[in-house]
């Protein structure tokens, strides 16, 4: 039964890192229903920081900032109708600022083999419900998921220096946009391709694992 490994290169304010994230998850379900239900797929989620720099201020502002306020009309209904193709609208009453919590919080969630539901969590925090990505108390109180080490954890330092060496790995690579999946350390899916795309290179790697283990 091969295992297939999934590294996510991502940050929680980049809304083509949640769509990518939610078409993933789609195209591992497909892969499990109609390719093998006995194949093991990992996913690892690897810390990437768009503009560390950026300061705590509600989106709309860091939007009309990089686009001018004559924009934001337009840019909110184009990112719209990339949500709605999903199903979903998102809400700009969020606040954006450095996202190295929400790393380290995903980091602890790994810890008990949840860091993906925290990662998916902390999005639609931030995405459809108007979230704080900066704010503790928003991150934390996601979906019940957090145990009491996590909530130590917020107030600490736990999962930092992993997210710094993941962060500087990235800008080492020259990484300069996300979202970046890695499948078996060989096939790239960058942008949030569809699922049909990202199942095709699932299979890919099926295929290869068999051959070399023939």
């Amino acid at each position: 039964m091969p295992t297939i490994s999934i590294t996510v290169i991502s940050d929680p304010v980049c809304p083509w890192c949640f769509i990518g994230a939610l078409r993933l998850s789609r195209a591992i379900a497909l892969y499990l229903k109609t390719v093998s239900s006995t194949d093991t797929i990992t996913t690892k989620w690897h810390a990437y920081q768009l503009d560390p720099n950026t300061p705590t201020q509600p989106l709309i502002t860091k939007i009309a900032s990089k686009w001018g306020e004559d924009q934001v009309p337009s840019v909110k209904a184009r990112l719209n109708g990339i949500a709605k193709a999903e199903g979903m609208e998102f809400n700009f009453n969020s606040t954006i600022g450095n996202t190295r919590d929400a790393h380290r919080l995903e980091k602890l969630g790994g810890l008990r083999g949840k860091e993906t539901e925290v990662a998916m969590e902390i999005m639609r925090m931030y995405f459809l419900d108007g979230g704080d990505i900066t704010s503790k108390e928003d991150l934390v109180t996601q979906g019940g998921t957090w145990t009491e080490r996590t909530k130590r954890g917020s107030v600490g330092d736990d999962g930092g220096e992993e997210v710094d060496n993941e962060v500087h790995e990235m800008q080492e690579e020259g990484i300069r946009g996300v979202t970046r999946d890695i499948i078996n350390d060989k096939y790239t899916i960058d942008g949030a391709e569809d699922v049909g795309e990202i199942l095709e290179k699932l299979v890919m790697a099926r295929e290869e694992l068999l051959t070399e283990n023939q």
